[in-house]
């Protein structure tokens, strides 16, 4: 049996659940949005299934964020972030999405850029911003110039602060990513579980010398301490945001 199981989860008709270790079908947890129905823990996604996932059908055009042109489905598949033109639930706004799947969605020199254009197109088009982050942080191979990302982004929101933002931390939500633009937004939501913070926990123990306590860096964690507005299940993301993006 435990062969058939390994042999099944290798040709993706069944996944396991990375916190419950719970088989399921591979076809059930996509129906149920990619999230376990023992747990409810939300599996990682990549932004093109995230944007099926909250758009409407159509809504989604996407943004030249390279200076070439492109086309339906956003930017090439093969960098850490799509953007767009979408409508969620009816409600406009730009819609952008980093991917972890593409070297842990690591800021760059490529993303920065990607990123403020993404801030320079949502205040021509006078519509809420709505950024879903997962990044590991700063690309360390890119020495000062991927940390000079985390200024230029911090820049690009000042410059665009009018803009009504919404950012979504998904798991997890790293170093300069999550110490720069991810956090400057008007309302600020995660999902469950969601990992959020700047250095990794075994780095502030030794640093510090603290023994940390027990989910140190989990949503549920920075929502009890003010820093989360709400942690919003993904069944619930998309009638959530198009709420919020009513008051704008």
């Amino acid at each position: 049996m435990t062969e058939l199981l390994d042999l099944a989860k290798k040709d993706g008709r069944w996944s396991e659940c990375p916190s419950c270790s719970e088989i399921i079908i591979t076809t059930k947890l996509k129906e149920n949005l990619w999230v376990c129905s023992h747990c409810n823990h939300h599996f990682r996604i990549n932004a093109k299934e995230r944007i099926a996932l909250l758009c409407d059908q159509e809504g989604f055009i996407g943004l030249d964020l390279t200076g070439q042109t492109v086309h339906q489905g956003g930017v090439p598949p093969e960098d850490s972030i799509r953007a767009g033109e979408a409508t969620i639930d009816g409600q406009k706004c730009i819609l952008a999405v980093m991917d972890f799947t593409f070297k842990g969605g690591s800021m760059g020199v490529y993303l920065g850029n990607a990123v403020v254009r993404v801030f320079h197109y949502a205040q021509e088009m006078k519509v809420p911003l709505v950024f879903f982050t997962a990044s590991g942080g700063v690309r360390i191979q890119e020495g000062i110039w991927g940390l000079l990302q985390m200024i230029r982004t911090v820049h690009a929101r000042t410059a665009t602060e009018k803009i009504p933002m919404i950012t979504v931390f998904t798991d997890p939500t790293t170093g300069g990513v999550s110490a720069s633009f991810a956090s400057l937004a008007d309302i600020l939501l995660a999902e469950p579980g969601a990992r959020i913070g700047f250095a990794g926990p075994r780095v502030i123990e030794a640093t510090t010398q603290v023994t940390l306590p027990p989910g140190f860096q989990e949503a549920r964690t920075l929502l009890a301490h003010g820093f989360l507005d709400r942690i919003v299940s993904r069944h619930e993301l998309r009638s959530t945001l198009s709420s919020f993006l009513r008051w704008f």
